[in-house]
């Protein structure tokens, strides 16, 4: 009796060690000879990047299967964070996270990488490393199209109006807030949209966003109008996007000699792609 109980056990014993050996580890990859990049966007922050349901995409290529979170996400970044994933011959893992707590994510290590129109500051570079510009982006006012700014080409013009200004939350867009003279802080919003919608719903008067965001808005919002004003960079307010890594990760290195060798360096070559990806991105973003 011993005998059998000893032969079960070992039985029990072998098939535990064949199921951990299947499942231990976790799952998979469908490729698991391959490294993974994972990268954060917003994946709400249309052209540079959105979340849409299907993985077709306009121009033939596939949005990418946001790990996180149900849809699959496309955009300029995304489609840029694709191109140097297939440089490295790595898989590309998207995590789609709020611009609130997007780097405290990446602190903690949950993704490698944040690319969502972060733009170097001196400040942001004592915590965390940068790759080159990836983007330049041009800054610029959107109101209501019947409102009295409406035609107004000068911030000067704006001195004595008590302008209602919003922004997107804690970006370097605020600091131009302060070159609209009289201009009135309003409420600043966790999103792009949420600022245009709070300018069509006379929460606040202007909006100061970048040229492509805005573009994008007015493609698909009633009653905007954008102004190019003569906004100037204020000291510590860059307007190059780039890569944002932790300190000290060699992922940055790893990262950048990718970009570099798609000569990721030309305006034009920037211009080229978020002039398409303006034209790609869904209604809904």
């Amino acid at each position: 009796m011993k005998k059998k109980l000893l032969s079960l056990m070992v039985v029990m014993s072998l098939v535990v060690s064949m199921t951990l050996g299947v499942t231990g580890c976790g799952s998979k990859s469908s490729d698991s000879d391959k490294k993974v990049l994972k990268v954060a966007f917003e994946c709400a922050y249309a052209p540079y990047n959105w979340t849409q349901e299907s993985p077709e995409v306009g121009n033939g290529k596939q949005a990418v299967k946001i790990k996180n979170a149900d849809g699959y996400a496309y955009g300029y970044e995304v489609e840029l964070a694709q191109r140097i994933a297939d440089e490295l011959g790595y898989e590309l893992e998207v995590y789609k996270v709020e611009w609130s707590s997007i780097l405290m994510g990446l602190q903690d290590g949950s993704y490698d990488a944040v690319m969502t129109g972060v733009c170097y500051s001196p400040e942001r570079d004592e915590t965390y490393d940068f790759s080159t510009p990836y983007y330049k982006r041009q800054i610029v006012g959107v109101v209501r199209a019947d409102s009295e700014y409406a035609n107004y080409t000068k911030l000067s013009q704006f001195a004595g109006k008590n302008t209602k200004l919003t922004t997107q939350i804690a970006t370097n867009y605020v600091p131009y807030k302060d070159e609209v003279p009289g201009g009135v802080i309003a409420t600043d919003y966790e999103t792009s949209s949420e600022c245009f919608l709070a300018v069509q719903n006379k929460t606040a008067d202007m909006v100061i966003l970048d040229y492509t965001t805005s573009i994008s808005a007015l493609s698909t919002m009633n009653n905007l109008k954008m102004l190019n004003l003569d906004f100037t960079e204020p000291e510590g307010a860059s307007n190059d996007c780039c890569i944002v890594f932790r300190e000290g990760d060699p992922m940055r290195d790893t990262v950048q000699e990718a970009l570099d060798k798609l000569n990721w360096n030309d305006k034009a070559e920037f211009d080229k792609l978020m002039d398409e990806m303006v034209k790609l991105q869904p209604s809904s973003n």
